[in-house]
């Protein structure tokens, strides 16, 4: 990887959770990242990690690095590299097939990182590029497209999460025909994801009688929003929560769950929705529409398209009843197809075909 700032961001979660499957799967597992952090440089990651010194692209002693690693790893027996983030899905497939080594690189978004240099660069190294494995059928599709890279390479295999406890029914929560109805949404507060609109359809729900609270979760500057707010007549409706350790907790106070935003390659927000068994109305946008089944698990609207949202949350908000379908069908489905045993499998099943006989990776 380019670097492991945490275990918490969705890239660098999926790649603990892979580490300790393959790891307990019998694989032998060697990590490295090409710049330090203080969490790289710490003993918590289940294998020790390897600091290679790499730093800019054009620096050709960059590449020399990777390729004197790479014969490191071919004369200890290793067959098989997966290159995580920008940097180093450039660098490792050439250095990698110079030393015998095979590589599969990731693509978790939808390419809002690509720059004529970088797509340049990927073009060309993207020859030696044994597998791509994206989150989403929608990131498989810009990154066949903007990398040139046949889609018989690129590989759909989703996200994997614990299990998590049922959701509670509502016919078993304690009457309080007082409370208002929960909206949440987790997310940066940031343009791209148009909480500007939520804000807009939760004024529109309590102009027209619904009793309503919205409560937002996320880091970054709440100003505009709450000029918004305050604009709107809605403060005491609304509550901006900034960034918080344990978002779960709050999800599971949620009635209904939201994602508004302009693009998405696959929202580890709308699992985690869906894991504590919440309806969810989301923008059909990006891989949204393969974790959300519209009318199913929850309802699919337009981006910026806020009268849609606002109608979608009012039906949600009139009956509990559907709610409450909708919850346990989230529930369900993520639990089937989202499981970190399938991600592992699926991974192991890929390795083993491009690298048969393999010796360790």
């Amino acid at each position: 990887m380019d670097r492991y700032d945490n275990p918490y961001a969705g890239t660098e979660s999926q790649v603990l959770k892979l580490v300790e499957g393959l790891k307990a799967s019998g694989w032998q597992i060697r990590f490295a990242v090409f710049r330090s952090t203080d969490y790289s440089l710490s003993d918590e990651f289940p294998v020790p990690v390897e600091h290679l010194g790499v730093q800019s692209l054009s620096n050709p002693r960059s590449w020399m690095k990777v390729y004197q690693y790479a014969r490191a790893l071919r004369a200890e027996g290793y067959t098989l590299v997966h290159g995580f983030f920008n940097d180093a899905s450039v660098i490792c497939p050439p250095m990698m097939r110079l030393a015998g080594v095979r590589t599969v690189i990731s693509r978790r978004d939808m390419g809002f990182w690509y720059t004529s240099t970088y797509l340049r660069a990927l073009r060309q190294t993207g020859r030696w590029v044994n597998a791509v494995i994206c989150n989403s059928r929608a990131v498989a599709a810009i990154t066949s497209e903007m990398e040139g890279i046949e889609p018989a390479r690129v590989h759909v295999i989703y996200n994997g999460y614990p299990e998590s406890p049922p959701p509670m029914d509502v016919s078993r929560r304690p009457a309080d025909e007082g409370r208002p109805v929960v909206i949440g949404i987790v997310a940066n507060l940031r343009p791209i994801k148009r909480i500007h609109d939520l804000i807009d359809a939760a004024a529109n729900l309590i102009s027209d009688g619904h009793q309503i609270e919205l409560r937002v979760v996320g880091g970054g500057d709440p100003s505009p929003y709450l000029a918004q707010v305050q604009n709107l007549g809605i403060e005491s409706s609304v509550s901006l929560l900034g960034s918080q350790p344990d978002p779960e907790r709050h999800i599971r106070a949620f009635d209904i769950a939201v994602l508004c935003s302009e693009t998405e390659g696959f929202s580890n927000a709308l699992i985690e929705y869906m894991r504590c068994g919440k309806p969810v109305v989301c923008t059909e946008t990006g891989g949204n529409p393969e974790i959300v089944e519209d009318g199913v698990t929850g309802y699919l609207v337009s981006v910026g398209d806020v009268p849609a949202l606002t109608n979608h949350l009012a039906m949600l908000v009139n009956d509990p009843v559907l709610r409450e379908r909708m919850g346990q069908a989230s529930y369900a489905q993520v639990q089937n197809r989202y499981s970190i045993d399938t991600m592992l499998n699926q991974h192991i099943e890929l390795y083993s075909r491009i690298s048969p006989g393999r010796e360790s990776a």
